[in-house]
């Protein structure tokens, strides 16, 4: 998609068409007003209102779908220009003070232990697996839920793009314990915004539904004060993007501690 991405076809024949019937439907009742007989039959202004109601809800469609086709672009990598972009994007901005980096990733994986996850696993390639078994059902077999999170740096969009097959075939070999709602949490402290942002497009641009599971990944660029994470999300079940939503909340009341408790440590009240 090109920085002008609000005149493409997909987005203006939308609000066309919204334009056309609401000219329509404004030269229709400047004629039934020409015609009192018409304009004071109630079975007219019955089809008059199921016609307006039928326009409302057209203009609705129409601007979420406008708002959709601006929200999901994909982000080009080695464009500059669309890694402005989503550098601009303000869903993925936190707040504009000091990250600290020594203990965050510390107070991360404190916050997993609260949330009755527990350590799996731990390499150099794919960092710590955490893994929390989900209530059985009367029917459901046994699942689990797994958060992987991994500092590394530098990074790029192709490193992106493997450290996410490497956490796809590491799920996937999981068969004694599978967890079909994961996530994976990279923390970086990459200082060149370009470079981070690169990297990010990677992980906004991915899907996150594999056959067996999802997989949600965050990027935390702590040096950019940015969350990513996958733009569109519309394609997974409601309850994995609520266990998403509830880990992206984790994180980011963790990252807001960090930051006040830094902002105190900085500014000590006398």
């Amino acid at each position: 998609m090109t920085g002008k991405h609000w005149f493409r076809k997909d987005v203006l024949m939308p609000i066309f068409y919204i334009l056309v019937f609401g000219a329509g439907l404004y030269w229709l009742w400047e004629e039934l007003i020409d015609v009192p007989k018409l304009a004071q039959s109630d079975f007219v202004r019955l089809i008059f209102r199921i016609i307006l109601m039928i326009y409302a809800l057209l203009v609705l469609i129409s601007i979420r779908h406008v708002l959709s086709t601006y929200d999901l672009e994909r982000y080009d990598p080695g464009d500059p220009a669309s890694l402005k972009r989503l550098l601009r994007r303000r869903r993925f901005r936190l707040k504009a003070r000091q990250i600290p980096d020594q203990n965050l990733v510390t107070a991360l994986e404190q916050a997993l232990l609260d949330a009755h996850f527990r350590l799996e696993s731990e390499s150099h390639l794919l960092g710590r697996v955490y893994r929390r078994r989900q209530p059985e059902g009367f029917l459901s077999r046994r699942s689990f839920d797994r958060v992987i999170i991994l500092q590394h740096e530098p990074l790029n969009v192709m490193l992106v793009d493997q450290l996410l097959q490497d956490c796809i075939r590491l799920i996937r070999s999981q068969s004694e314990r599978p967890s079909r709602r994961n996530m994976l949490i990279l923390v970086t402290r990459m200082a060149d915004e370009v470079d981070a942002a690169s990297a990010a497009a990677g992980v906004v641009n991915f899907l996150g539904k594999f056959k067996g599971g999802t997989l949600c990944p965050l990027l935390l660029a702590t040096r950019q004060n940015r969350l990513f994470y996958p733009a569109d999300r519309t394609l997974l079940p409601r309850s994995h993007r609520l266990f998403q939503n509830c880990l992206i909340f984790r994180l980011k009341k963790v990252i807001r501690r960090a930051q006040r408790d830094a902002a105190q440590e900085q500014n000590p009240e006398p």
